[in-house]
């Protein structure tokens, strides 16, 4: 398997760098104004009006340089990154830093879907054993391509997981959503796995009806659920919809 490296979006990058340019060069200005606008106010009318004439200037400058600044350290953090996908992990760079994360180490995928129409999704976060969290935004270039590659490696193992917890009796949590023997179960809600009629995702939500006896439909947003995909698969299977 070839490794796929991810940079930064080098058009964010530029877009960024700009903004940068632009509000430092603007906070420069407010500054340079507000220098003349004392010289003007004191030799024109006073000590009593400079504060008029230079304090919008004044408060303009400082809050245009901070963001202006800010605007150069993102830029210098994603300049920074990029990400090694490997067959036996992640490599995440950080500039001359690099964290190794294995697939082994990772018990968590979630993704949160963008707002449509556009790409699919608009962050990727992992979730690895011992609580630690990476998260991935659309920062990174072609982030599907990433969320489609670290589900292959990761969701085998984590199936096989699933399937010998639940055939040795445990419960599977999924976020909000426990599978139990009997049925799923969502808060006050639950549904039989004789009952399940549909289980499908849509508009970023993951929902499962049932008819009988009486109309159940448990929706939970897909950002909610670790491993949806699992979760899906697990639910259809159970509940013996096509």
């Amino acid at each position: 398997m070839t490794p796929a490296v991810y940079h930064a979006r080098m058009g964010e990058v530029n877009a960024l760098l700009a903004a940068s340019i632009v509000t430092l060069g603007s906070a420069l200005a407010a500054l340079g104004f507000s220098l003349w606008a004392w010289y003007f106010a004191m030799s024109t009318y006073g000590p009593a009006a400079v504060r008029r004439w230079t304090g919008p200037w004044l408060v303009a400058a400082p809050l245009l340089g901070v963001a202006g600044i800010l605007c150069l350290l993102r830029v210098w953090r994603l300049a920074r990154l990029w990400v090694d996908a490997l067959p036996d992990g992640l490599r995440v760079h950080h500039g001359r830093k690099a964290e190794w994360i294995p697939w082994a180490d990772v018990r968590e995928i979630r993704t949160r879907p963008a707002r449509p129409p556009g790409p699919a999704f608009s962050s990727l976060e992992l979730r690895l054993n011992g609580d630690q969290k990476l998260r991935f935004t659309r920062s990174l270039e072609d982030l599907e391509s990433l969320v489609q590659f670290v589900k292959r490696m990761v969701y085998p193992r984590l199936q096989e997981s699933y399937r010998s917890r639940f055939n040795g009796g445990e419960q599977l949590d999924f976020g909000p959503l426990r599978l139990t023997p009997e049925g799923v179960q969502a808060g006050q809600k639950s549904i039989q796995w004789g009952q399940v009629r549909s289980v499908e995702v849509r508009g970023g939500r993951l929902n499962i009806a049932a008819d009988a006896p009486a109309p159940v439909r448990i929706r939970v947003a897909t950002a909610r659920v670790p491993n949806v995909d699992l979760c899906v698969q697990i639910v259809r299977l159970l509940g013996q919809v096509p």
